[in-house]
């Protein structure tokens, strides 16, 4: 496909004329239509373009409506639609008032161009270098991070039902790849059994437990009749890999029989599959409430003289990642793209010794309350009972006693932790029993972060810190703008990539309407004073 529909920098006359009378100098439609050569242009996306074939759609057309389908959350029919029949959206995008439109299946089309170009950051990026030109960004300032969950676009599953819809989806698949394979191949009575969707809503336990071991039996005999013989069109499927995940996770082959794996609860483990539709979801679990899909990691402007914040990073990760493993590429992300906050304001799930050692040295302060000890000695003495000096290599236990071992263990980050023995320091110690009972005596395994989290839980007592930490919150409420407004609760597409690009998409959309607020606000403001960043 080929750019041949030019990009029309002016307004036409008529939709100027009209749409200046009926817009507000706010509304973003109006913003985007007076400002969108001046982040958007034809050139931005000539590499997702060849130079001959069927002339395609305008991108920046394509582009500007996809961010408008989720300022407004819509789909891409009712997108299409209004592309036609609104005036304002008309005016943003520079388009006669009499212009007819496109099928709403470009949009698909177009999203698909700029994931198999990697340029689903290219909206996002340019709309907040506008908002950077504007100067509402301010350099090494102050940010904040929170994280999310995002439900899947899919069903949530039994173990049985997994494994049913596991075999149903891979022999469509297949069918669909090599007919006549499957033809030759496959047994009616094969075919039969899965080629309907199943439930296991009416079985007993004994039931569902034959079931699933003669599904079980059933993959394997698929699974090695998938061998050197086979078309390669069917051994690259997607399909294929997913059944061969999901068989080794849930069953275990040994030479007379099948055994069916133990449950390793509702869905936990990393890299488990929860469902053959979207084998990138996973299980996870916050408080009480559980969900299978994504978590949305959030991060965005939190100046204290700013009226109006923008988000700056914005990023799809595992369900079941914890959020102290996104800290190192959220800020990797902010300083490549030259945003590189001074401070960085997170929850206490983000803040672990090693991250606020990272942080520090990239010459961020990572701000936030850091855990409690979380020994799991029960009672007696615990490790901040001691005193520790790594310059000196000591350790003092509270009866006064000097350790008689100081072993170092360095980490591959190049920090050194310690582990400490007190041995014979222990012998007739009136504080053994509550101290270590044991015959080698006490022995300490010391954190090489100990430190950083020994200084934190010191700091975050103090009225300072807490003052500080007000400018963390007010994450939640751009968190529940995204979630009420612009529809980032639920994916609408499977995969990571492209619900990636949703998140993308999210973001330029909610930047958008904020410029326009920011801009307002600067209109209305007094001389000298300050709206943006």
């Amino acid at each position: 496909m080929s750019l041949q529909m030019n990009w029309n920098t002016q307004i036409p006359t008529d939709t100027a004329e009209v749409g200046r009378a009926i817009l507000t100098q706010d509304d973003p439609y109006r913003l985007v239509g007076d400002g969108v050569n001046d982040f958007l242009s034809l050139e931005d996306f000539t590499d997702l373009y060849s130079e001959l074939g069927r002339g395609g759609i305008c991108p920046v057309i394509l582009s500007l409506i996809t961010v408008f389908q989720f300022l407004e959350n819509i789909p891409d029919r009712v997108a299409a639609r209004w592309a036609v029949t609104r005036i304002d959206w008309k005016y943003a995008l520079h388009l006669p008032l009499t212009w007819l439109g496109f099928h709403f299946s470009d949009l698909s089309n177009f999203r698909q161009r700029l994931l198999e170009h990697n340029a689903e950051w290219l909206v996002f990026e340019k709309v907040l270098e506008w908002v950077r030109s504007l100067g509402f960004l301010k350099k090494y300032g102050k940010q904040r991070s929170d994280s999310t969950h995002l439900l899947g676009c899919v069903e949530r599953l039994s173990r049985l039902e997994l494994v049913w819809e596991t075999l149903r989806v891979t022999l469509r698949a297949i069918k669909a790849t090599a007919p006549e394979w499957y033809q030759e191949t496959i047994p009616a009575a094969f075919h039969e059994a899965y080629v309907k969707r199943q439930s296991d809503w009416r079985l007993s336990k004994a039931e569902m437990k034959a079931e699933m071991h003669k599904a079980g039996r059933d993959g394997f005999w698929l699974l090695d009749h998938l061998n050197d013989g086979t078309p390669p069109s069917i051994l690259k499927l997607a399909e294929v890999e997913t059944l061969r995940t999901v068989w080794n996770q849930q069953f275990e082959r040994r030479p007379e029989k099948v055994n069916v794996r133990p449950p390793s609860g509702k869905g936990k483990g990393r890299d488990l599959v929860v469902t053959p539709h979207d084998p990138d979801v996973r299980w996870s679990e916050k408080r009480g409430k559980d969900w299978v899909g994504h978590k949305l990691q959030v991060t965005e402007t939190a100046e204290d003289e700013a009226a109006v914040q923008f988000i700056t990073d914005i990023d799809l990760v595992p369900a079941n990642e914890d959020d102290s493993e996104a800290v190192d590429k959220i800020q990797h992300r902010l300083i490549t793209r030259d945003l590189k906050p001074d401070e960085h304001y997170v929850d206490k799930g983000y803040i672990t010794g090693a991250n606020m050692a990272h942080s520090a040295e990239r010459d961020i302060e990572l701000v936030g309350p850091a855990l409690a000890d979380t020994s799991r000695k029960p009672e007696g003495y615990k490790q901040r009972d001691f005193q520790i000096d790594f310059e000196k290599q000591e350790v003092i236990c509270p009866e006064g006693k000097l350790c008689q071992e100081w072993y170092e263990r360095p980490q591959p980050d190049g920090h050194v932790g310690a582990d400490v023995q007190f041995k014979g320091q222990c012998v007739g110690c009136p504080a053994r029993a509550q101290c270590a009972p044991g015959k080698s005596g006490r022995t300490l395994s010391i954190s090489p972060y100990h430190r950083e989290l020994e200084q934190r839980r010191a700091e975050q007592k103090t009225k300072a810190f807490k003052e500080k930490m007000k400018r963390r919150s007010a994450v939640e409420g751009t968190i529940s703008e995204l979630t009420r407004k612009h529809g980032a609760r639920r994916a609408r597409y499977r995969g990571t990539s492209k619900g990636r690009l949703q998140a993308l998409f999210t973001g330029a959309a909610a930047n958008l309407k904020r410029l326009a607020k920011a801009l307002e606000a600067q209109r209305r403001a007094p001389a000298g004073a300050t709206v943006g960043c």
